[in-house]
C-alpha cells in the first residue's frame, strides 16, 4: 500500500513507536483489503480487526469508529498521489504548461491503474466520502501545488485571476480523468484523454 503519513488526522491517537506503526499500517492494509474483497457494505471494525488479525480493543486504540478507517485509507492514498505530483511539479523548473500537464496528468493515470480496484471503488462510493475532511484536504494540496508552479511563470499566462483560473481548470481536469479512469471500458485510450487534457490546460491558460 502507500507509505503512512506521518500524522493521520482520523487518528484516537498517533502511534508514536515503529511497533505502533506497523500495527496502524497492517490495520489500513486490512481495510482496503476488505473493501476490494467484500465491498463498501462490508466495512466494519469487527470484520477489519480480524483481518488484520489484531485485537479489536487495539483497533479501537486507533480507530473510535468504521469511519475513521476509511479516511485513514482515503488519507493514506491521497497523501501518496500529492506528494508524488508535488515532488514532480517542484523539479520541473521552467517547462510549458503544455509539458507540465502531460507529465502530471500521465503520472495521475498511472497512480490510478497501480491501485485501480481500489481507487475505483472509493470513488464510486463518493456518497460514503463526502463527510471525509481528507477529500478539502487533498484538493487544496494540489490547489497550492498547481498555482506555486504557474506563479512562476506567470508573465506567460494570459489569465486574469490565477487563483480561480486555476481552481475551474483543476476541477475541469480531474473531473474529465475520474469519469475516464471509471469507464468500465474506457471510450479512448489513456494517451488520447492526456492529448485532450493537455489541449484545455494550453488553450485556457496560455
Amino acid at each position: 500500500m502507500a507509505d503512512l503519513p506521518l500524522h493521520l488526522s482520523s487518528l484516537k491517537k498517533q502511534p508514536a513507536q515503529p511497533r505502533a506503526r506497523r500495527t496502524v499500517e497492517r490495520i489500513i492494509d486490512a481495510t482496503g483489503e476488505l473493501i476490494l474483497n467484500q465491498g463498501m457494505e462490508a466495512l466494519t471494525t469487527n470484520r477489519v480487526a480480524e483481518q488484520a488479525n489484531v485485537n479489536i480493543a487495539t483497533l479501537y486504540q486507533y480507530f473510535p469508529h468504521k469511519q475513521a478507517l476509511l479516511s485513514a485509507l482515503v488519507q493514506t492514498h491521497m497523501h501518496d498521489l500529492t506528494r508524488t505530483l508535488n515532488t514532480l511539479l517542484e523539479g520541473l523548473g521552467d517547462v510549458s504548461v503544455a509539458e507540465s500537464t502531460r507529465l502530471w496528468a500521465t503520472l495521475g493515470i498511472q497512480y490510478f491503474r497501480q491501485n485501480d480496484n481500489l481507487l475505483s471503488m472509493l470513488i464510486q462510493s463518493q456518497h460514503a466520502l463526502t463527510a471525509l475532511p481528507e477529500g478539502k484536504e487533498f484538493e487544496r494540496r494540489l490547489l497550492e501545488a498547481m498555482h506555486r508552479f504557474l506563479s512562476r511563470q506567470r508573465d506567460r499566462l494570459r489569465v486574469e485571476n490565477l487563483d480561480r483560473a486555476i481552481y475551474v481548470a483543476l476541477h475541469a481536469c480531474t473531473a474529465i480523468l475520474s469519469r475516464h479512469l471509471l469507464e468500465p471500458v474506457p471510450y479512448y485510450r489513456d494517451e488520447e484523454i492526456v492529448d485532450e487534457v493537455v489541449t484545455l490546460m494550453t488553450r485556457y491558460f496560455c
